[in-house]
């Protein structure tokens, strides 16, 4: 039950929420390329190297911490969404994307939040 109910929350924001987002804020989508537009050249290789540590620190932290080793894989998220959103305001502002990966890093670290809390009360 309570993984439909998360399945539904996240139909919900991604297919309700985050167009009205776009819409309100002025989202202009770039023409040329269905895949993100990096804005520096170290950026690519970042994302990559987060996503590494994250894979590396489950793979090691994960005899020790068990099931909360999980937490590495948002942690991972939020890191990259809020660099992306930090350079999209950098060198795009007049777009207003910088809102939209802000909002999602926000909205990735509150539902893992509420998944440890509620995970923490039901335990």
């Amino acid at each position: 039950m309570e993984y439909l109910t998360i399945f539904i929350v996240v139909i919900l924001y991604q297919w309700l929420f985050i167009p009205i987002l776009k819409r309100k804020v002025g989202y202009i989508r770039v023409e040329g390329t269905m895949f993100y537009q990096y804005k520096t050249k170290w950026q690519l290789p970042f994302e990559l190297a987060v996503i590494v540590t994250v894979v590396l620190s489950i793979l090691l932290y994960t005899p020790k911490l068990e099931l909360s080793s999980v937490a590495f894989v948002p942690a991972g998220f939020v890191v990259i969404l809020l660099v992306r959103g930090v350079l999209e305001k950098k060198y795009d502002a007049y777009l207003r994307h910088h809102i939209i990966s802000f909002v999602q890093a926000f909205a990735i670290m509150l539902a893992f939040i509420g998944v440890f809390v509620y995970g923490v009360v039901i335990k």
